[in-house]
Formats: structure tokens, sequence, C-alpha cells
């Protein structure tokens, strides 16, 4: 398990951007200040501006979308989940979509039914089924975005080393310089 910067993808000259993880996490900052954590094989694209806030999502991904007077929008294959302000994981699967909100307040819109999800409550729609089931939310996102921050953990604790040299080597360079000056 390692955290990659993972795939940019400027498709056919166009501003579209694509990210995508194999088997690594990814921490996307999105231009209006929103983060995007995408757990292992999963996709993103959006439009490099970022204006609409549109994302099209492929698998799963835990979002922080920062308060704006503009919609932002998650697409998935099954439905569209519409947000104002909140912390969510969304995961698609062959036939599926679940949103599980973890605070704020998201609406997930199917071809056939719309249903306004809240803080502590999971909804799930298949596909072929005309309703949106939601139950009590089991907080499941919170296994692999602790995977993601034990891994960011351990990333900090290997570059921290390598920070330390580069610090020195700097502190060289700086008083070089210094006795460069003074001649």
């Amino acid at each position: 398990m390692y955290v990659s910067l993972g795939i940019l993808c400027f498709a056919c000259g166009t501003s579209t951007l694509e990210i995508a993880t194999k088997d690594n996490y990814e921490v996307v900052y999105l231009p209006d200040g929103s983060t995007v954590y995408l757990n292992h094989n999963s996709t993103i694209k959006y439009d490099k501006e970022f204006n609409p806030r549109i994302i099209e999502l492929q698998g799963e991904a835990f979002f922080t979308v920062r308060v704006d007077e503009s919609i932002f929008l998650v697409t998935t294959e099954f439905g569209d989940i519409e947000v104002l302000g909140t912390e969510f994981n969304v995961k698609t699967a062959a036939n599926h979509v679940e949103v599980d909100v973890k605070s704020g307040l998201v609406e997930l819109k199917t071809e056939y039914n719309n249903s306004k999800v809240k803080k502590g409550v999971k909804a799930v729609y298949k596909e072929g089924n005309k309703k949106i089931q939601e139950m009590k939310s089991n907080k499941e996102f919170r296994k692999w975005t602790r995977s993601l921050k034990s891994e960011f953990k351990k990333l900090g604790k290997d570059v921290r080393p390598l920070l330390k040299n580069v610090d020195k080597e700097l502190k060289k360079a700086s008083q070089e310089i210094s006795k460069e000056f003074k001649k």
C-alpha cells in the first residue's frame, strides 16, 4: 500500500483532468478548496477550472466539500449526488451506488427517485430498483480512510530524515553565500 500522485490525463487537449488510483490512495485538492480522498481502484474526472463544480466518480471517494453558493455535484453511473457543503463517502460498484453522510446533507438523485440523505444515514440505490434504500450509517468508509491516514503518517516518518538532510544542506549553502558576500 502506498500513496501516489495519481495519473493526470489531459484528454484530447480538453481541460478535463482525470485522476485514477490502482492499489494506492489519492488525495485531490480541488480548485474551490474542497478535498477528495480516493480509495483504491477509483477514478474522478472534472473540468480543470472546476466551474461548474461537477465531478464524475467511478469507485469510492470521501469528500470534504467547501460551502459555496454554487452547487457541488458528484455524478456516477447510477445517479448524482448534489451537495451544498458537507463530508460524505460515495461508493460505486457494478450495479449500485452508496452514499454515507458524515456531516451535512446531500441529495441522491436517480432515474426514478430522489432522496435527501442526512448525517448518520447511508442511502443505497441498486440498478433496476425504483427506490432508494436508507439505513443507519455503519461508517464503513472509516476503515479505508484510517488506512489512508496511517499511510500518511508512515510517509511522514520516511520523509522526515530527508527533510533534515535538506535543512543541513540549505544551512551550508547559506553559510557559503554569506562568506561570498563578505568578500
